[in-house]
């Protein structure tokens, strides 16, 4: 319980009252200004005789965001007046509470607050009087200075006898250093950079950024997660070695971009053993429209995890707000997800969620250039999480917000608006401005050193809907800050930051994580210009049905690769929509549970990079609607869509039932994947039509042969039915059993088939 709080370090000595609340701790802090000078704290302390046994003294420091660092004065006060003296400086012993964490100077520039604090196990109410108390600053820096840069307190993994450095390949090894001087800025790489350069067993060699880093202990209190400091702060590096063999890491570390002030360390050499090794999700080198883990076909079953709470499903589709338990929460969903099926997944990087830089005045954020430890540490311990869980996360770093003047504007919370001290005064300057560009890459240069060699990591998505931001095509027309700004100049704009973020991240990135960009609506706002920049790698769309009725969800998702004037298959690159349902006001909860079971369907055969994600994973999970995830899944078992000659094609189709039927596959030679759906289901949820004699006409003028023909239930992903069809050739039908809302189906030539057959089909419809 804090009863006082004195303004400013140098004030005259004060006297006051202080009421022990015992049990209680009683606190008498000064609100400082960042405190760089070490401090004396004296105070003369008349305590009552009826004050309670074992009344203890200690001086205190605290950062804006609560954390406490103490240090206690050995014994108890007695009876009677008596002088207490506390010496801040670089030599203090203070300590975190409740962790134990050591002060550090990392986290010097924080501190607000300093003082006396009093506490006893026993129950009374003693009232004390402080006579002078003061906080005398003193010339000694806070942190403690050298006479010389150093690199010190050197800790690496898997130390054996003879000093080397051990590792298993595929598995991350960590080296841990303090540099001394300690930089004031230990996130500000002019202020200090600390480099790994690491030469591989074939001669290769790369660098490796290295990170400040306090530790963190999360707590989950049930309705909220707690971050303490754990420890002390320090620079860390992270490798994961991808090959076998011995490697010479060189570490350097370099004060104030000056050369005269880098030091230089042979550190012993890591031995790596193991088979080699490559878990990171690339665009396949074959057929760059889908991805590839480790050579083999990768196609991730996804939902949108975005953040731990989501008030727009509160509003609009009555969903309960999920507590922020931070790591907690989203362990817990990813424990769900791996149990449904799910392979991927997306989060943001917001403000409100897992971001790093914002306002000051926010809980656990610093302002611009130094950043949150509260939320690196979560977001260390959901990319642990997911990696254990064999589930990848596609890590926004913007979203749309941060840059926009209105559509869902948080401009007036930004740290860089000149509103709230910062450089800029609209948010279009993001994208131009140099202090902008400093930021950014300062921001890119900490996540891609501490986070890069996560092979939880699908990829760097760099912008959540960029076209809505004030340089976009649909946010661009909002604002009057904007209107002196062209169309074309906010296009050319847009696509030189994209240009230019994406050849670093991948410069910087030396796993070789995709980057990626997103834009809202559907396919038809995407920009050609920029999806065809050679550093972006795959990309990502919504496909929100805008106008009820006017389409289904199957030909919204088929349209937009294969529409002819406008679909995104001519840039060959992996499509992922990562946000879908409904509209993006929600939809019934029969039109979503139609488009929930149909979206992974219609994104397989029309050739897609993966499975689409669902925006509303709240509703998801507090439904228990987790089936929907693994009957595609199971269908996809042994698998593989690539192929140069591999494409999509609407198929013709009809049944004895009134409505009407939509048919897509997707076929490489030798293989056909194909889906069926009721299109009065799929616009409304609502539909239960036994669909019966239904036929499907794969081709008009088909040679003869022998093919073998699977239906399964697009429900529950089993098999339902297997045919043996000896065609005579011309028209190709396949007839499927009764079923009501959708089926799949699997079509192959047999061994025994001539090898030209399949290559020879001639489809009788287009996209």
């Amino acid at each position: 319980m804090v009863v006082a709080l004195l303004a400013g370090l140098a004030a005259p000595a004060q006297a006051l009252d202080a009421t022990v609340q015992a049990p209680m701790t009683t606190v008498v802090a000064y609100v400082a200004k960042p405190m760089h000078q070490a401090v004396t704290i004296v105070a003369t302390i008349d305590v009552p005789a009826d004050a309670p046994l074992g009344l203890g003294v200690g001086a205190f420091v605290s950062d804006q965001h609560g954390h406490w660092f103490q240090e206690c004065r050995p014994g108890a006060l007695t009876s009677g007046a008596q002088e207490v003296r506390f010496r801040i400086s670089p030599q203090s012993q203070l300590v975190a509470e409740p962790t134990g964490a050591t002060w550090n100077a990392g986290a010097t520039p924080l501190l607000t607050r300093v003082g006396l604090f009093f506490w006893s196990a026993a129950v009374n109410h003693a009232r004390l009087r402080i006579d002078a108390f003061k906080v005398i600053p003193e010339d000694e820096p806070l942190v403690r200075t050298r006479a010389a840069d150093c690199l010190t307190e050197l800790r690496g993994d898997g130390v054996d006898a003879q000093g080397l450095f051990h590792a298993t390949t595929g598995q991350r090894w960590t080296l841990s250093v303090t540099p001394g001087p300690f930089p004031e800025n230990p996130y500000d790489p002019a202020d200090f950079a600390l480099d790994a350069r690491i030469t591989g067993p074939d001669g290769s060699g790369l660098t490796i950024a290295g990170f400040y880093d306090q530790p963190m202990a999360l707590v989950d209190r049930g309705d909220s997660e707690q971050a303490l400091p754990h420890g002390s702060g320090h620079f860390e590096v992270r490798f994961r070695p991808r090959q076998g063999g011995r490697y010479h890491i060189e570490l350097r570390g370099c004060w104030h971009q000056d050369p005269q002030r880098t030091v230089v360390v042979q550190l012993p050499d890591l031995v790596v053993a193991g088979a080699a090794w490559d878990g990171y999700v690339h665009v396949d080198a074959g057929d760059s429209r889908f991805f590839s883990l480790d050579h083999q076909f990768y196609w991730p079953i996804t939902l949108n995890l975005h953040a731990t709470t989501d008030q727009r499903s509160h509003e609009r589709m009555q969903t309960v707000l999920t507590p922020n338990r931070g790591a907690a929460t989203y362990i817990a969903l990813l424990d769900r997800c791996s149990q449904a099926g799910i392979t991927a997944v997306e989060i943001w990087m917001a403000s409100w969620n897992l971001g790093l830089e914002w306002r000051k005045e926010w809980p656990g954020f610093e302002g611009i250039g130094r950043y949150n430890q509260a939320n690196a540490a979560r977001l260390d311990a959901i990319l642990d999480a997911a990696w254990a869980r064999g589930i990848r996360i596609n890590l926004v770093i913007y979203n749309h917000g941060q840059a926009s003047p209105s559509l869902d504007s948080e401009w007036q919370d930004s740290p860089f608006n000149t509103a709230n001290g910062g450089p800029l005064a609209t948010p279009l300057e993001i994208f131009d401005s140099p202090e902008a560009e400093r930021a950014q890459a300062d921001l890119r240069r900490y996540i891609i050193a501490r986070y890069a060699d996560q092979p939880a990591i699908l990829g760097w998505k760099l912008w959540s809907e960029i076209n809505l931001t004030a340089a976009g095509r649909m946010g661009g027309r909002f604002g009057a800050s904007q209107s002196d700004v062209s169309d074309e100049e906010r296009h050319a704009v847009l696509v030189h930051w994209h240009k230019d973020a994406a050849a670093h991240w991948r410069a910087e990135d030396v796993y070789g994580h995709g980057v990626t960009t997103h834009w809202a609506s559907d396919y038809r706002q995407a920009d050609s210009d920029i999806m065809s920049l050679p550093d972006i790698g795959y990309v990502c769309i919504d496909a929100y049905l805008q106008r009820r009725g006017a389409t289904t969800l199957a030909q919204l998702i088929f349209n937009s690769v294969n529409d002819m004037v406008n679909g995104l298959g001519k840039v060959t690159k992996p499509i992922l929509v990562t946000e879908y349902g409904g509209s993006p006001q929600g939809a019934t909860v029969p039109a979503l549970t139609a488009e929930m079971a149909i979206a992974p369907w219609a994104s397989l055969v029309s050739g897609l990079g993966g499975a689409p994600m669902l925006w509303w994973s709240e509703w998801v999970d507090q439904g228990n609607r987790w089936a929907s995830f693994a009957p595609v899944a199971r269908y996809l078992v042994g698998e593989d869509l690539r192929g140069v000659q591999a494409h999509a094609f609407v198929l013709a189709a009809g049944s004895s039932a009134t409505g009407t039927l939509w048919a897509a596959a997707w076929e490489r030679p030798g293989r056909t994947l194909g889906y069926v759906v009721d299109t009065d289901w799929a616009a409304d949820g609502i539909s239960n039509e036994l669909q019966t004699d239904t036929w499907i006409q794969i081709g008009q003028q088909v040679p003869h042969g022998t093919c073998l023909l699977q239906w399964w239930n697009a429900d529950t992903g089993v098999i339902i039915d297997t045919q043996t069809i000896a065609h005579a050739g011309g028209p190709f039908l396949i007839h499927a059993p009764p079923f009501v809302h959708h089926i799949a189906f699997k079509l192959w030539r047999s061994s025994t088939a001539d090898p030209q057959w399949w290559a020879t089909l001639h489809h009788a419809t287009s996209p």
